[in-house]
């Protein structure tokens, strides 16, 4: 009779408190501790921050510090959401971001850290980053940027375009490229191009590189466009840049 009545006390609790219910069937295990998604140059002077549902968490804390051989956070968000936009960055500056989690009075975490780039200048519209994305290179010029940025820690962020051309059997398309940041003269470039399924090649500024199509029908082509790491800071050394580009199809041709 006790443990009966026991029972219908926590029903009648349950029923008159939906707080009571939540908390009863709440997940008994600890939250997990995350690296936060972190996206960069999709507005100005702005710094994406997202991370996933957790049953087991009260809180989140998001924490931020500037990119330097000694990280010194500070804590810039407490709460319940799933996301923060970071307006309070200054502009070309590079930024670690890491998350905690609280249940209670314990906290779980801090996560590993994950790298974020605020920049004046914003990602191209093309929004091409993947073959799926693919955009077709046609007879007018595409201007996009490609960018490449590494922490101090040795976070890496970077950027990739890809394109397509339809070439018909026993052509040959011709590509050449455009990098509005090399130097007077030279013929140095920030990208490499890898055309898909055969080699990765560097990109000669203001060149031309040829896709042939040897089969005996029209076929698409996928080509991607990104960093020659080297060229937008030196091995092992934190900084990047992003850098705008002109892609042209000169025609095709036997």
């Amino acid at each position: 009779m006790v443990k009966l009545g026991i029972v219908l006390l926590a029903l009648i609790l349950i029923a008159c408190d939906p707080g009571m219910y939540q908390m009863l069937h709440r997940t008994i295990e600890d939250p997990r501790v995350v690296t936060p998604l972190v996206r960069s140059f999709i507005e100005s002077n702005t710094i994406f921050i997202s991370w996933g549902h957790d049953e087991g968490t009260d809180e989140f804390i998001l924490e931020r510090a500037r990119d330097n051989p000694f990280l010194h956070f500070e804590i810039i968000y407490r709460g319940t959401s799933l996301s923060f936009v970071d307006r309070g960055v200054e502009s070309n500056a590079r930024y670690i971001y890491r998350l905690s989690k609280r249940r209670g009075r314990k906290i779980f975490g801090p996560s590993p850290g994950a790298f974020g780039v605020s920049s004046v200048v914003v990602s191209d519209g093309y929004r091409n980053s993947t073959m799926a994305q693919a955009v077709r290179l046609e007879s007018m010029d595409r201007i996009g940027n490609i960018y490449f940025f590494r922490s101090h820690c040795g976070l890496e962020i970077s950027d990739t375009d890809w394109f397509y051309i339809d070439i018909p059997a026993q052509r040959q398309a011709i590509i050449t490229v455009f990098d509005f940041e090399s130097p007077p003269g030279s013929t140095r470039s920030h990208f490499r191009y890898y055309v898909y399924t055969r080699r990765e090649n560097p990109v000669v500024h203001d060149s031309h590189f040829y896709i042939e199509n040897n089969g005996l029908a029209t076929r698409r082509f996928f080509f991607k466009l990104f960093p020659a790491r080297q060229e937008f800071v030196p091995a092992g050394t934190p900084g990047g840049n992003i850098v705008q580009y002109r892609v042209r199809l000169l025609g095709i041709v036997p």
